[in-house]
């Protein structure tokens, strides 16, 4: 039961449409299969580490972030914030150039797609609330490595699925798409969810 609890808490997280979430849709869109579907690895993966935390040392780091809730929210939604500004003078400059092309995330390895959405999912003060509210109530303490490794591959199943099917959406998405100047639009109103959420989050 604590498994299938695990599970849905995965699908569920990975459902939630937040910054995450329209990221992986825009590269899916933008960048193409291949680079959502890293970038979707790369949120799975990061809520496979949460999950460790969670069934370890979830009672001391929820105390911690209450100590200190303001500061690491205001923290976490400046680097939103950030990323999202990045991310709307990328779009900005690829639709000024009408060489999107030539975009230099088209260089960026899948590898490098994975690693930012990791640390960005990381980072995401919705996906830490969420960790947090987990941990303290949806399992009882798990004792044994086994055990809390196999709770959090069953988060990771959850979301990885849901992050692959936004993956697939946005590359689908993106091959009907021809009008560069709609996908560029939608890029940029990609980046500017991203900031509200920074923003949502200081205020």
């Amino acid at each position: 039961m604590e498994v299938l609890k695990a599970f849905v808490f995965g699908v569920t997280l990975a459902v939630a449409v937040g910054p995450i979430a329209i990221l992986i849709i825009n590269r899916g869109l933008t960048l193409g299969l291949k680079s959502g579907l890293s970038s979707g690895l790369g949120a799975a993966l990061a809520d496979f580490t949460y999950g460790l935390v969670a069934f370890t040392i979830g009672s001391v780091i929820v105390g911690y972030l209450n100590l200190n809730a303001r500061l690491f929210e205001l923290l976490t939604s400046f680097i939103l914030l950030v990323f999202g500004l990045w991310m709307l003078r990328g779009s900005l400059k690829a639709t000024k150039d009408a060489q999107p092309e030539q975009h230099s995330g088209k260089k960026r390895s899948d590898i490098g797609y994975l690693l930012s959405t990791y640390l960005l999912t990381v980072v995401n003060p919705l996906t830490i609330v969420a960790f947090v509210g987990f941990s303290g109530q949806l399992v009882s303490p798990v004792s044994g490595a086994g055990h809390i490794v196999i709770l959090a591959l069953a988060i990771f199943a959850g979301s990885v699925l849901i992050q692959f099917v936004l993956a697939l959406f946005g590359a689908t998405l993106g091959r009907f798409l021809k009008n560069q100047r709609v996908v560029s639009l939608l890029n940029m109103g990609s980046s500017i969810c991203i900031i509200l959420f920074g923003l949502a989050g200081m205020f």
